[in-house]
């Protein structure tokens, strides 16, 4: 009787673990990828033009291009961006304007396992001589555990000099130097790519990556095939392998 008594109660302790194991809400984040020989933190950014260029900015502001950008995640959800095209002073205080800001909100992953961020501050800088600037509004990222912020789409408005336009962006992170598919694979060894199974993702060397291929001197890199979110058929935004497993 004692062992029932013993099995029952600890059936019931399983079942109140588990059950406010899965009533913990998933908090949002960005993902943060410890860098390798073939592995850098950051997310690969394509930028696609919501139609067409001002009269003489085709070149400044084309129809795709790339960049990679530096995220970290702070308390209470708060979100700092910075793009590699606008290098930091040596020596200075980081300006703020080169630093885009947020929140996430809200702070857990939906029911439908995403996270957004209405708007980042704008990121700018005019160290060159030329006016860089992005506007980054809705940010959408795959928030689940298994792809913890892994990918996101948003909507940025670039301005290069006088040149201004709208573009789409997907981004996926980490950002992963590839030659073939294979150097995208979560499963290969002794280095996995760290990009989430999930994902429907491969090598490419397009032309649009030339800023980020140039920045990791490399010839390719991995990114996504579809448009956002990218699942393989059969993979949910809420279930799914975390990354590099």
């Amino acid at each position: 009787m004692a062992r029932v008594l013993r099995a029952a109660a600890s059936g019931a302790l399983l079942f109140l673990i588990q059950g406010c194991a899965e009533a913990i809400p998933t908090p949002c984040q960005t993902l943060f990828t410890a860098p390798n020989e073939v592995v850098s933190d950051g997310y690969v950014l394509r930028f696609v033009r919501a139609g067409s260029a001002a009269d003489g900015c085709e070149s400044a502001t084309p129809a795709e291009t790339s960049d990679l950008w530096l995220f970290s995640t702070l308390a209470n959800g708060a979100v700092a961006a910075h793009s590699v095209s606008m290098p930091f002073p040596e020596g200075e205080p980081t300006p703020v304007g080169m630093v885009g800001t947020g929140t996430f909100a809200p702070l857990q992953v939906d029911s439908e396992g995403f996270c957004g961020i209405p708007s980042l501050s704008t990121m700018s800088d005019d160290q060159s001589g030329t006016l860089l600037s992005y506007a980054t509004r809705d940010l959408r990222f795959l928030g689940a555990p298994a792809y913890q912020g892994a990918e996101f789409e948003a909507k940025v408005t670039m301005t290069v000099g006088s040149c201004v336009a709208e573009y789409d962006v997907q981004a996926l992170s980490p950002a992963v130097f590839c030659t073939d598919d294979a150097d995208c694979d979560p499963f290969r060894t002794p280095l996995s790519s760290g990009i989430p199974s999930g994902l429907d993702q491969g090598c490419t060397s397009a032309p649009w990556t030339a800023a980020v291929t140039a920045y990791l001197g490399s010839t390719g890199v991995c990114f996504l095939r579809q448009p956002f979110p990218s699942l393989k058929p059969g993979v949910s935004p809420i279930a799914g392998s975390s990354p590099g497993r």
